[in-house]
């Protein structure tokens, strides 16, 4: 069916009557002023298309090519402002037709930010949601390339301002679930930082959408900040919250261990909502942010979120890690006071602490005292003692606590192992981190480059220029062989071991893998070839450096070294050289 209007030929598609060709501007005569426009659309009970284009005739051609979106904007503010709740449907949907009629006279879109702000706003508060969402994803889609989310933010938040006493704050929410459904979950977090500190607190499933969202993408650093912002703002995780966090830890491939070290703490398992907030507090204290986390756990406690022992042994945790161990010892006669048992995790710390500081004799008097009270050490517990007695240089003592660990079945993950390994190695018992590192195989644990870069760097400080080698070609094997880090501990190991013309050879290797030998890789190889005495080789290198495209300069040491060779050689006049 069509019908003429204004002028302007009007047809209805789908039951709404929509305008053919360039549909009609919006007017810009005398008689349709903002406020005329408001009026008519606050007080009919029903606005189309076909009526707005007969009551605001188009004044002139021109309008429908530049159509005034100062018009649009305060057509919609006087019907943001409008208070009225019985008819607050009725307006926001008479509003809706409004904002796309007076568009569809030019392309693309002539609305502004702040008029998408607005419709926005009157749609959430007659809760007609799915509207809003639809436009409010268009507005961050269309707009986001041009502005920055912190101007967005600004705009929306000013026009749920200047809403006045008709503004609710659905609209608000609805922002931050935009951004989650966008898989735009670093600018959600954003928005909920946003929002909390001008008062307003995002909506528990607001949240979690987030949450959602940062799961999806694999965004866990997110997901974690998300999840302790609503905790610290009191919005308490509901069940849907746990399962998310649930699946975040088991993603990053925590779950197991987290479970097993709340078991650990209290005794028993516990349920998913105490895993969880669990993490998030051993999340906080593993960037060094204490009195944040203690005050987390403390909120948790009120709440009866933690068990008491657990929150207690986790702070002690914290102020261990800190190096703090006098607060963390008063944390532990709190714990015993309060009647709470104390566990193989609290003793681990103390000894992990002790070990840090150096007082492996502390942490071995703790070691008896926890295996008087029946409580069984566990694989943090040894890797502490280990890498505290190599490190102390007591080889021995630190080789009984590793047959232990071993004989009791117990390997650490792959980084207490690396760091076990690199106080194996300082040692100078090669021997003992090849068994770890083939103990840790066996257990399933896979060796990272980090791990053999360790072993070669150990073999080299004892001479063994072919373990070096054996050690790059299982590299090779399990192709982790990829970065320059790599060959500069094989080229130092071998120079190291007193075979630069060995380690020489890893340069063409590089060189062929297009990888380029660091000033560093270079220096290495003179320094070693000026304490063998063969003054050409290292020549030959300098010249190299020097003549390479990106120009490349020894360091201070290393040409004096060169330099104090070369003169050496020529007041010997050593044809060998």
């Amino acid at each position: 069916m069509a019908a003429k209007s204004g002028g302007r030929l009007v047809a209805r598609r789908g039951g709404a009557a929509v305008c053919a060709a360039a549909a009609t501007a919006l007017p810009t005569s005398t008689t349709a002023s903002p406020q005329h426009i408001a009026h008519y659309l606050a007080h009919n009970p029903r606005v189309t298309w076909e009526a707005l284009s007969a009551t605001f005739p188009t004044a002139a051609v021109a309008a429908a090519e530049a159509p005034d979106r100062q018009v649009v904007d305060a057509v919609l503010l006087s019907l943001a402002k409008n208070s009225s709740p019985s008819s607050s449907e009725t307006i926001a949907k008479n509003a809706h037709s409004f904002f796309h009629w007076s568009a569809a006279a030019a392309s693309p879109s002539p609305h502004s930010l702040r008029s998408y702000c607005l419709i926005v706003h009157l749609l959430s508060r007659a809760s007609l949601i799915s509207h809003a969402s639809v436009l409010l994803q268009s507005a961050i889609a269309r707009h986001s390339s041009s502005t920055p989310a912190s101007s967005f933010l600004d705009a929306f938040f000013s026009a749920y301002e200047d809403s006045g006493a008709a503004a609710t704050t659905r609209g608000l929410h609805l922002l931050v679930h935009s951004y989650a459904q966008l898989r735009r979950p670093e600018e959600a977090l954003e928005a909920c930082h946003y929002l909390a500190r001008r008062g307003v607190l995002p909506s528990l499933s607001a949240f979690n959408a987030v949450l959602h969202a940062a799961q999806r993408t694999g965004r866990f650093q997110v997901a974690w900040e998300v999840f302790e912002l609503m905790t610290l703002k009191r919005v308490y995780a509901n069940q849907g919250t746990v399962e998310l966090v649930i699946g975040v830890l088991s993603r990053e491939g925590a779950l197991a261990r987290m479970a097993a070290l709340v078991e650990r703490i209290h005794g028993k398992k516990c349920t998913p909502g105490i895993v969880a907030h669990v993490a998030l507090a051993l999340w906080i204290f593993k960037q060094g942010r204490t009195e944040q986390g203690t005050l987390l756990l403390r909120r948790m406690l009120q709440r009866n979120i933690v068990f008491d022992d657990i929150a207690y042994s986790l702070i002690v945790h914290a102020y261990c890690l800190n190096g703090d161990l006098k607060s963390a010892r008063e944390q532990w006669d709190d714990m015993v006071r309060r009647g709470c048992h104390l566990n193989a995790f609290v003793y681990t710390c103390f000894i992990g602490g002790q070990c840090h500081e150096g007082n492996v004799n502390e942490a071995m008097q703790l070691l008896q005292e926890m295996l008087s009270i029946r409580l069984k050490p566990y694989d943090a517990t040894y890797s502490h003692l280990i890498t505290g007695c190599f490190r102390q240089g007591r080889v021995e003592k630190g080789s009984e606590y590793f047959d232990k660990m071993l004989h009791e079945g117990l390997v650490p993950d792959i980084a207490t192992c690396n760091e076990i390994l690199e106080a194996i190695c300082e040692a100078g018992e090669v021997g003992k981190a090849n068994e770890l590192v083939t103990a840790m195989i066996d257990k399933g644990i896979i060796p990272d480059q980090d791990t053999y870069c360790r072993l070669i760097d150990g073999y080299g400080k004892v001479g063994d220029s072919q373990g070096i080698i054996k050690i790059y070609h299982e590299m090779e094997h399990r192709r982790l062989t990829h970065g320059v880090e790599v060959f500069t501990s094989v080229i130092r190991g071998l120079c190291q071991c007193g075979n630069p013309k060995e380690a020489e050879k890893y340069v063409t290797v590089m060189e062929r893998k297009l990888l380029a030998p660091t000033s560093g890789i270079h220096d290495t190889l003179i320094s070693s070839y000026c304490k063998k005495g063969n003054t050409k080789s290292a020549l030959r290198l300098y010249d190299k450096m020097m003549t390479r495209d990106e120009k490349q300069i020894p360091s201070a040491d290393t040409f004096m070294m060169l330099v104090r060779r070369v003169i050496r050689v020529r007041t010997t006049c050593s044809p060998d050289t």
